[in-house]
């Protein structure tokens, strides 16, 4: 290793603690997965960082439940922040859109990651003939805390992933292997990887009926995970909604077109990334034929249109 200019060697880094924070979301052909990853060194700072986020208050000071005149807004800015509810209310808006500000402003701070999946070209004969769509996030949702983990840490010498938080899904909570199989698996496979959980976590996202801290951190994965969908779907019109996701498009944007830009000025790479699989239709291939396992191989992508883009566009009269 490598001394630093006062002759001693740095710092080596040994391991890190995550925990997880996940959504899934859909449009008709695509199932997608979300996942926010919070260190357990920046968990205080960034919590407290997007309750700030929910006051309103042009006046105060912008903490959280400390403001100063008091705000006459705490009551409707403390509200569930959800995608798809966004319309019901301005407050919820108004919190979502301040989050989305802070989201492109961050360089250091957010990790996610999405997993879209396309259920047209997934060969669905190998996920049962029974809760195919269940057993197929199942699957992946392994997948996608194995991308994302060790593609963001893999300067660790080990990860530790303490919990596992997942917004309440009646499917998902009565499946029979989706709250321990993907830890079991990732446990016995993997060297680099290992659990303090036995279980993912169901919470609800409304930290009111939940109680917990950490719901927040469930509507904000919902919420990038909304405008990443309606981006790339744009399976909403609704003003709001459309808003919340151009608001972030220019991020989804070069996510999707430069993932590898590290001179970009959102500074993503190795923070967030969103991908897609599988890219090829493998469906009706002789499974040892040589495209089969090329095309297997080379499943993974992240260049896709954004059906937003198209919102404004009108058909030319001849």
């Amino acid at each position: 290793m490598n001394k630093n200019l006062f002759g001693h060697k740095p710092k080596e880094n040994t391991s890190v603690k995550l925990k997880l924070f996940c959504d899934e979301g859909g449009s008709k052909d695509w199932l997608y997965i979300g996942i926010l990853i919070v260190p357990e060194t920046i968990e205080t700072i960034l919590l407290q960082d997007l309750l700030n986020k929910r006051c309103g208050n042009p006046e105060g000071n912008k903490v959280w439940g400390r403001c100063s005149p008091e705000c006459n807004r705490h009551k409707h800015n403390n509200t569930e922040v959800h995608y798809v509810e966004v319309e019901k209310s301005k407050d919820k808006y108004f919190v979502a859109a301040r989050w989305l500000d802070y989201l492109l402003d961050d360089t250091d701070k957010i990790y996610f990651y999405i997993l879209g999946l396309d259920l047209e070209k997934l060969d669905r004969t190998h996920f049962g003939k029974k809760h195919q769509t269940t057993n197929i996030y199942n699957r992946f949702f392994r997948t996608a805390i194995l991308k994302s983990v060790k593609s963001y840490f893999h300067k660790y010498k080990s990860i530790l992933i303490a919990n596992i938080y997942h917004d309440a899904n009646t499917s998902l909570e009565a499946n029979a292997y989706f709250p321990w199989h993907s830890i079991f698996f990732i446990e016995n496979k993997d060297d680099k990887v290992s659990f303090s959980c036995n279980a993912v976590e169901f919470i609800d996202s409304d930290h009111k009926k939940s109680k917990n801290k950490y719901s927040h951190f469930v509507q904000f994965i919902d919420m990038l995970l909304g405008c990443a969908n309606n981006c790339l779907d744009h399976a909403s019109t609704n003003a709001d909604k459309e808003a919340l996701a151009e608001k972030c498009l220019p991020l989804i944007e070069r996510l999707i077109e430069k993932p590898n830009n590290k001179n970009s000025s959102y500074k993503y790479v190795g923070r967030q990334k969103i991908e897609f699989f599988p890219k090829h239709n493998l469906q009706g291939l002789d499974e040892n034929s040589l495209e089969y396992q090329y095309k297997k191989m080379d499943s993974f992508y992240s260049e896709r249109h954004l059906k937003i883009e198209n919102k404004n566009q009108t058909t030319l009269s001849f």
